[in-house]
C-alpha cells in the first residue's frame, strides 16, 4: 500500500533565456525571455513566475506573454539593492536561467467593468500592463503610477496608458494626493492596488473613506520599506 505523504508535487522548473534588454527609464528595465515551456501556455494577465538565477530567486509578473511565440517579458525596477535587481542591471541577450509557474497572483475582475483604475510604484509596472492590456477596450482605464521624477517617462515607453504620480517626499504621498484629485466615475468598477505595503494600507483607508459602491477591489503588497519581515506581518493582521 502507498502512504500518503501529504506533500504537493514540486512545481516544473522551466529554462529561458534573454531574448532582449530595453530601458523604459534610467531605472527601469524590460527584458524579454525566450522559453519553449512558455508555448501553447494558458496565461492569465495577473499571475506571478518565479525567476532563478545563479543566486537568487524572486516572484515577478510578466507584463506581456506571447504563447504563439513563446516569450514574456519582466519588468524590472533597478533600485541598485538586491541580487535579482543587480543582475537585471547588467543583463544581455543570451544569459540562461529558470523560472517557476505561472501561479496565481492579482486576480482580474469578476465582470467586464465600465472603469479600471490602478495604482501603484515602480515595481508594478508590469502587473498594471498585463491587468490593464487585458480589459476590452470598452472599459474606461485611470489611475497612476508614483516614480521619482527620472522615471517619469517608463510608463509611456511601454505603451502603459497611466499617468506618473511624481514623488516629492514619503514613498506614497504622490499617491494619495493624485487619489485625493480623483473623482471616482459611476458605474461598475475594478480597482486594483499594489506595491509598497504601507502605502497600500493609507490607498485602502482612503477608498474606503469614500464607500464607492458596486466596486470590485485587489490589493496586494509586493515589498515594504521596513523590509520582508515587516510586510509579512503586516498581511497577517
Amino acid at each position: 500500500m502507498t502512504q500518503r505523504t501529504g506533500r504537493r508535487p514540486r512545481p516544473p522548473v522551466h529554462s529561458a533565456t534573454v531574448s532582449a534588454v530595453h530601458d523604459l527609464s534610467p531605472r527601469v528595465r524590460c527584458i524579454r525571455f525566450d522559453a519553449e515551456a512558455l508555448r501553447g501556455s494558458d496565461w492569465v494577465a495577473g499571475q506571478k513566475v518565479k525567476i532563478k538565477g545563479a543566486d537568487w530567486l524572486r516572484s515577478y509578473t510578466p507584463s506581456r506573454v506571447d504563447s504563439a511565440e513563446g516569450w514574456m517579458d519582466v519588468i524590472f525596477f533597478l533600485h541598485g539593492n538586491g541580487l535579482a535587481s543587480q543582475w537585471a542591471a547588467q543583463a544581455s541577450p543570451g544569459e540562461a536561467l529558470h523560472y517557476v509557474g505561472p501561479s496565481k497572483s492579482m486576480a482580474g475582475p469578476e465582470r467586464v467593468p465600465d472603469w479600471a483604475l490602478f495604482l501603484g510604484d515602480e515595481t508594478t509596472i508590469g502587473l498594471a500592463a498585463a491587468l490593464v492590456e487585458a480589459l476590452p477596450d470598452s472599459v474606461r482605464v485611470i489611475g497612476a503610477i508614483e516614480v521619482d521624477a527620472v522615471d517619469a517617462s517608463a510608463m509611456e515607453a511601454y505603451g502603459v496608458p497611466l499617468g506618473a504620480a511624481i514623488r516629492h517626499g514619503e514613498h506614497g504621498d504622490a499617491l494619495l494626493a493624485w487619489l485625493e484629485a480623483l473623482e471616482l466615475p459611476s458605474g461598475h468598477g475594478m480597482i486594483w492596488v499594489s506595491g509598497e505595503v504601507i502605502s497600500v494600507r493609507a490607498l485602502k483607508d482612503a477608498l474606503a473613506d469614500r464607500n464607492p459602491e458596486s466596486v470590485e477591489f485587489q490589493m496586494k503588497a509586493y515589498w515594504s520599506r521596513r523590509g520582508h519581515a515587516h510586510r509579512k506581518a503586516l498581511e497577517k493582521q
